[in-house]
């Protein structure tokens, strides 16, 4: 809400700009350059061919060069990154046939810093039309935006994505599978004994461990699953597009290795993750996502009561896990 708002009254501030521009005439070239020149925002004129012929003082603080370095170069060459030429070049050709258009896009300084601007450009007709741009650094604004969203979206610890998002996206894979008539794998990862690692060793090792299995976690999957902290000690992972038992074995024996990765502290003990792993398949044990989670939390909690070495229970009974498997989280040198 706050960028919008600053975005509208920096929008609103640069057509005022332009209007009494367009107001003023050749005969009042000493106000058009006064207020060109002392205009709070960074604007630049161009002619017809894109390029530069007005250059107010707040472009060269903004971009590094002065009125006289840049005069009659074109505006793309100068300060637009070959990456976004052809994206910045649309919306001046737009400019100049509809009256006005908008744009954010990279742009590279003097210096060779690359800056994430704003731009509004508008026509503007005197002996020959030409376009006035009125441009806005908002890269600091844009990498805090960037910032509040990835707080927003992932936890905070470990870094994965949250619970929201995680939900968010199993409801879509659904919504996809259902329509291309393909399967979802979800694991749901328990760290046992968690509570004793806390306990022993304090919580900042708890949470070396979590952040630690997270990231193992994270190394071993494709950049389209999603991992999540569901809850204190529990993850769940979503695998979209299955390809077959094989598939899904290959996946649990790929977390079941990350998991197992040793956890070096600081004095030297060695701890080995242990955890258990209950799946869910969809539609084969649930077409919703609540149940879908909680096909895998039972078989999770099933496996670890029953000790069964069964890779699946029948969906229809419920009573044995689908899949889990167990790995020791004691300390190699002090078993608890």
């Amino acid at each position: 809400m706050i960028t919008l708002i600053i975005s509208l009254t920096f929008i609103a501030l640069a057509c005022w700009i332009i209007y009494l521009i367009k107001r003023t005439t050749p005969n009042s070239n000493n106000r058009y350059q006064t207020l060109f020149q002392s205009s709070p925002s960074a604007l630049i004129e161009l002619d017809e061919n894109c390029n530069i012929v007005g250059w107010n003082t707040n472009a060269q603080n903004t971009f590094g060069w002065s009125e006289s370095e840049v005069i009659g170069q074109p505006i793309l060459e100068l300060i637009v990154p070959l990456k976004d030429r052809e994206h910045v070049r649309t919306a001046l050709l737009k400019a100049l046939k509809k009256g006005k258009s908008d744009s954010k896009n990279f742009n590279i300084t003097k210096k060779k810093k690359e800056i994430f601007c704003e731009w509004h450009n508008s026509r503007i007709d005197y002996e020959h039309p030409g376009i006035l741009c009125t441009a806005r650094d908002i890269t600091e604004l844009t990498s805090h935006v960037s910032t509040l969203t990835h707080q927003a979206c992932h936890d905070p610890l470990t870094g994965v994505t949250n619970r929201a998002v995680m939900d968010d996206r199993l409801h879509h894979a659904i919504d996809r599978a259902q329509r291309a008539d393909s399967k979802i794998v979800l694991y749901f990862i328990d760290l046992n004994d968690f509570k004793i690692i806390n306990d022993r060793y304090g919580h900042e090792v708890g949470d070396k461990v979590l952040i630690t299995v997270a990231a193992a976690l994270r190394s071993c999957l494709r950049n389209s699953d999603t991992i999540s902290r569901f809850g204190g000690d529990e993850f769940i992972i979503i695998v979209e597009d299955i390809e077959g038992e094989e598939h899904i074995e290959s996946v649990l024996n790929a977390i079941e290795f990350a998991i197992a990765e040793p956890i070096e502290l600081e004095d030297g003990t060695s701890l080995t993750a242990k955890a258990s792993i209950g799946m869910a398949i969809y539609p084969d044990d649930a077409t919703d996502a609540d149940s879908l989670i909680k096909a895998a939390d039972v078989a999770m909690y099933l496996r670890k009561k029953t000790k069964s070495k069964k890779p699946r229970a029948k969906a229809a009974s419920r009573k044995k896990p689908p899949i889990a498997q167990e790995l020791p989280l004691y300390p190699d040198s002090h078993p608890l």
